[in-house]
C-alpha cells in the first residue's frame, strides 16, 4: 500500500487513557493518604509533588501523542520527544500482545529494519485496535507474532537473537529484588549514620 496519498494518522483513544490516568490517580491518592497517615503532612507533600508530576505528564502525553505514516516516513510524535525514520527502511513488523507482571496485556509493534533491528517500539495498546490493524496494513511488509499473551521473556524466546524486549522485562523479579536490597541497605546505613555519628 505504498501508493497511498494521505498521511495515516493514530490518535490514542481517550477513553482508554482516561481509564489509565484514573488507575494511576487512584493509586496515587492512596500513596499519598499512607504518607499523610503514617509520616505526616510534609511527607504527603513530598509524595504528592512528584506522583502529580507524573499525572500531568501522562495528560499531556495522551494528548499530544500520534503515529504518523505518510508515503516518505514513519513518525512518533509525544508530548517531548519526536521520532523520524525513513519508511523504506521498515522490512518487517513484529506484534505481540505482552504481559507485564501484575499488569494487564498490552499490544505492542515492533518495527524492524532489512537487518532486524528495532527501528520503533510502538505501545499499541493505547490506540483503537482498528486503527492499529489500519498502520500494519498499510506498511506492506511481513508481520509475524504470537496469537496468545506472551510475557517478555517468552517472546525474547520465540525471536532469539533480536533486541525486542529489555533485560528488566525478561526478568523483572531479579531487577526488583536487587533494586529493593539496595534500598533497602542505603535505608540501613543512614539510620546506623544517624545513630552513632552524633557520639563522635
Amino acid at each position: 500500500m505504498h501508493g497511498m496519498h494521505e498521511d495515516l494518522v493514530l490518535r490514542p483513544d481517550r477513553r482508554k487513557g482516561l481509564m489509565y490516568l484514573c488507575a494511576a490517580a487512584a493509586l496515587s491518592v492512596a500513596v499519598v493518604a499512607s504518607a499523610a497517615v503514617g509520616a505526616g503532612g510534609a511527607a504527603a507533600l513530598a509524595a504528592a509533588v512528584p506522583f502529580g508530576a507524573m499525572l500531568a505528564f501522562g495528560a499531556g502525553h495522551i494528548h499530544s501523542a500520534r503515529v504518523v505514516l505518510t508515503e516518505q516516513e514513519v513518525v512518533t510524535r509525544g508530548l517531548v520527544l519526536q521520532r523520524r525514520r525513513a519508511r523504506s527502511r521498515v522490512a518487517e513488523v513484529v506484534r505481540a500482545t505482552l504481559v507485564a507482571h501484575r499488569g494487564s496485556p498490552g499490544d505492542t509493534l515492533f518495527l524492524l529494519d532489512a537487518r532486524r533491528a528495532v527501528l520503533f517500539r510502538l505501545p499499541a495498546a493505547l490506540y483503537p485496535r482498528g486503527e492499529v490493524d489500519r498502520l500494519v496494513n498499510a506498511l506492506g511488509v511481513p508481520s509475524s507474532g504470537p496469537r496468545e499473551p506472551v510475557s517478555a521473556g517468552e517472546l525474547s524466546d520465540m525471536y532469539p537473537g533480536l533486541d525486542l524486549v529489555s533485560v528488566l522485562e525478561r526478568h523483572p523479579f531479579r531487577i526488583g529484588f536487587a533494586i529493593t536490597g539496595a534500598v533497602l541497605v542505603a535505608v540501613f546505613a543512614t539510620m546506623l549514620a544517624a545513630w552513632y555519628l552524633p557520639a563522635f
